[in-house]
């Protein structure tokens, strides 16, 4: 019988990868969104409509909650999310008249 192979004891060396994140990019993309919400309302509010969907992409570090209180921040309320407007990556907007 042929016994169970040696145990050989070997250095494993993993690469690591540092990871940096650029902030000032995260906040344009932030700006960015914000802008399109903002365009999008106006176009809907012109069109007689009194709530749009906007979605959200994934992976760029937006915080959706912020976004949501931003966009009622500059819009003097105008434009408002409440509190469950956000699902399944979309937020639902509400134009108020």
């Amino acid at each position: 019988m042929i016994g169970a192979p040696p145990f050989f004891k070997t250095n494993i060396k993993l690469n690591t990868m540092k990871i940096t994140i650029n902030k000032n990019q995260e906040e344009i993309n932030f700006k960015t969104h914000l802008n399109n919400i903002i365009t999008m309302a106006k176009q809907e509010a012109e069109y007689g409509c009194h709530h749009f969907y906007y979605h959200v992409p994934k992976n760029q570090g937006i915080d959706v909650w912020k976004l949501i209180n931003t966009v009622e921040q500059e819009t003097e309320n105008t434009v408002y999310g409440g509190h469950k407007c956000y699902k399944g990556g979309e937020i639902r907007f509400t134009i108020r008249d």
